[in-house]
């Protein structure tokens, strides 16, 4: 019978001679050395569903937050047109008033047109109404205009009688409300 260590080194001989197979036993050495993972690692490709669900979720808060917060901005900045709308009908009015003896009653006997959002018209103060000692200048918002929908300024105007100089608003239900449209 063969000694173990005869077979050990006939073996070696042998692996010596086939670079193939010992290429083989250096690759299997080294695997024996690596620590066994409890679950074979693959390369992540992408995003999981849960992932994508939590940033849906938070892109929905934010939007819910935003998206009112961005329309009411965008009223607001649009109630800047109907306040430059009427700053210039005050100063045509007293342009007019120089040449006239009464207060214009229509914005094309100023020479202005509306502002983009909306609608300016003039009518007399007093009872009944005249145009000889002032006027009342409204601002309501265009019907194809998306300002339509402010609620809490539905109409903005001025009013002059005699000296004095009014800024006057209402809400959708009539109820004043010039110190909110009207920021001093």
């Amino acid at each position: 019978m063969l000694s173990p260590l005869f077979l050990v080194a006939a073996d070696k001989r042998r692996i010596a001679g086939d670079k193939r197979l010992q290429a083989y036993r250096l690759l299997d050495k080294s695997a024996e050395n690596r620590p066994m993972l409890a679950f074979p690692r693959h390369q992540r490709h992408g995003f999981t569903l849960i992932e994508l669900m939590v940033v849906v979720v938070i892109v929905g808060i934010l939007a819910a937050v935003a998206f009112p917060a961005y329309t009411a901005y965008v009223q607001r900045s649009r109630r800047a047109d109907a306040a430059e709308g009427l700053s210039a009908v005050i100063q045509a009015q007293e342009r007019f008033r120089a040449n006239q003896s009464v207060y214009a009653s229509t914005i094309t006997a100023l020479g202005i047109s509306n502002p983009k959002h909306y609608t300016i018209t003039i009518t007399g103060t007093g009872n009944p109404a005249s145009l000889s000692t002032g006027y009342i200048a409204t601002a309501v918002p265009a019907n194809s205009s998306p300002q339509r929908n402010d609620v809490k300024c539905a109409v903005i105007g001025v009013q002059l009688d005699g000296a004095t100089l009014t800024y006057i608003a209402s809400d959708s239900s009539s109820n004043d409300s010039s110190s909110y449209c009207w920021p001093r």
